[in-house]
């Protein structure tokens, strides 16, 4: 079954940074492998999409395949709901690889760990010369790793360390922010000093502060943006140093940000 490139892109990203290209992991027959054993590491009370590289020595089709793992809550793209095949279709030829993926959700209180993910498949090895999946049924499973890390510091991380906004007219500017731990709830943005004359200013709904486009609360491991708008048309040209507020559940926490007026 085919699911959309970006996640089969995404699933193939996140899988490269962690390890190089590995030879397929033998598997419990011959024809159908997992090439890395290692999957892209999760935080805790993290959700998102894992990818798993397989590999083929002959032709097999029908792929399917799920997962589980103790205290990991496991979905399937929409068009399978049930497994997950490959991102190409549900077949691979000799000497391919392809990548199958699973959302995968972790509890905040999880463990730094690795996580065992059982990974059960089944497939029709091809008769020789079939014109469709007609041939040998197969079944079996394998263990991949989950590594479960955790980071240290501030529970929201701001990404957006500098802005350029035009002298000649007010603009609004995103503010690109990342979870890194669970709790993020109601986030509220300021941004307080500047030079004499800049004026900040921020959505009509919230008026005082403004909060992420996605909604208030930010998911570990998932970016959203707030926009803030600036207004510096009575501000010499030049680099300013402003501080962005933030504000979520008991925590208030500041960070810097570089304005440059043009």
């Amino acid at each position: 079954m085919r699911r959309s490139a970006s996640i089969a892109l995404a699933c193939a990203a996140g899988a490269a940074a962690i390890l190089p290209a590995a030879a397929p992991a033998a598997a419990a027959t011959p024809e159908l492998g997992l090439v890395v054993p290692v999957l892209a590491p999760m935080l805790p009370g993290q959700t998102g999409w894992v990818g798993t590289m397989w590999a083929a020595s002959k032709d097999v089709c029908d792929l399917k395949v799920t997962a589980s793992g103790t205290g990991v809550t496991v979905k399937y793209p929409a068009n399978t709901a049930t497994y997950s095949s490959l991102s190409k279709g549900d077949s691979l030829k000799a000497g391919q690889l392809d990548y199958a993926a699973f959302n995968v959700s972790l509890p905040s209180n999880t463990l730094l760990a690795l996580v065992p993910l059982k990974l059960s498949y089944t497939y029709t090895v091809k008769a020789d010369g079939a014109s469709d999946c007609t041939g040998t049924d197969r079944s079996g499973s394998v263990t991949a790793t989950l590594p479960v890390v955790s980071v240290t510091g501030d529970a929201v991380v701001q990404k957006t360390s500098a802005v350029t906004v035009p002298k000649a007219t007010p603009v609004w500017s995103q503010l690109v922010f990342q979870s890194r731990k669970s709790g993020v709830d109601n986030l509220q943005v300021t941004v307080t000093g500047g030079p004499t004359g800049l004026v900040v200013s921020y959505p009509q709904n919230t008026a005082t502060y403004t909060s992420l486009s996605k909604g208030s609360s930010l998911a570990v491991g998932t970016d959203d943006f707030a926009a803030v708008k600036f207004d510096a048309t009575n501000v010499a040209a030049g680099t300013y140093k402003l501080t962005v507020n933030l504000k979520y559940g008991s925590t208030t926490d500041t960070n810097d940000l570089t304005l440059v007026v043009s």
